[in-house]
């Protein structure tokens, strides 16, 4: 399978990094850096599930209740979240592939586009450029511990393709939340991609999927549990209207309708996420972060990552 051996390449390869280098002179600080930013990654099991709308509209119910949120699609293809947030795309980030040696907060600040919700929002997909123009991976690696010191929580939109980017993002998380549709095919496909996930990664696995043919699914959100084995929030149902009206009006889903089923869903899926969290910061459950931790390291110095 490409994604099990793109896994394992990124691991050899993470086997292999150095020690962060000083910067100008400056030992970086991790809790500094790090402050208390929470990570949420959502990923499609294919292309075209709904995993942009799932992620900005899980994002703008966190900046609702009150969190700093920065939403990023990671996407090296032509990527839909500043067609429909309408903000202006840039080639910043692009641009500054060059300044990778200086790169620091304030120039991270300075690429970051601010939606009118309050949600900050950073595209590094080429919208305005060619299509499959890519941003170093250097700069990524670099980008992303920037962007967890601005904000309570960090979204990441990302494709799970068998590529370094990818497997670099997914090992930022400390949540993914796999997209898919209800179809038989595409929950086969989920469930391949998540025995390769979980088998490389000790992350936390969501499952959301999206009901776009409006034909509810056998046993609902239990029968697809079964089938598929992780935890299924909830299931996003089909509102072709409500997300053509947001799209025209640049906003989330659930600034348009906040009281329609999926908005309501989308918070209930939100809700989880932080009760995830919260349990995360007990102390049990901080024993169970380090007993993750040292699996991952033995995973690890068995050369089975």
């Amino acid at each position: 399978m490409e994604l099990q051996g793109a896994m394992q390449a990124f691991q050899r390869l993470k086997g292999q990094e150095t020690e962060p280098q000083p910067v100008d002179g400056v030992t970086p600080d991790e809790n500094e850096a790090e402050p208390s930013c929470r990570v949420i990654g959502f990923t499609g099991a294919k292309g075209g599930v709904g995993t942009t709308t799932v992620a900005l509209n899980v994002a703008m119910t966190l900046v609702q209740g009150g969190h700093s949120v920065i939403y990023v699609e990671l996407s090296p293809h032509a990527g839909t979240a500043a067609s429909l947030l309408k903000i202006p795309q840039i080639s910043a980030l692009e641009d500054s592939s060059a300044d990778l040696d200086h790169m620091n907060r304030n120039c991270v600040t300075q690429l970051l586009m601010q939606h009118s919700t309050g949600l900050q929002v950073l595209c590094v997909s080429p919208w305005t450029h060619g299509v499959g123009s890519q941003v170093s991976t250097e700069l990524l690696t670099a980008l992303i511990p920037e962007l967890k010191g601005l904000a309570d929580y960090l979204v990441l939109d990302f494709p799970l393709e068998p590529s370094f980017p990818s497997m670099s993002f997914l090992n930022a998380c400390q949540i993914l939340h796999l997209v898919m549709e209800t179809d038989a095919i595409c929950i086969a496909l989920a469930k391949s991609q998540l025995k390769a996930i979980q088998s490389h990664s000790a992350t936390q696995i969501l499952v959301t999927p999206v009901n776009r043919s409006g034909i509810p699914p056998a046993d609902g959100v239990h029968g697809i549990q079964k089938q598929i084995g992780f935890d299924v929030p909830v299931i996003i149902p089909p509102a072709p209207e409500l997300c053509h009206t947001a799209g025209i009006k640049g906003l989330p889903l659930v600034c348009i309708n906040p009281n329609s089923v999926p908005a309501l869903q989308f918070a209930k899926l939100s809700e989880r996420i932080l009760a995830f969290f919260t349990e995360e910061g007990s102390e049990e459950a901080r024993r169970d972060r380090r007993g993750r931790d040292r699996r991952k390291t033995d995973r690890r110095n068995r050369g089975g990552w």
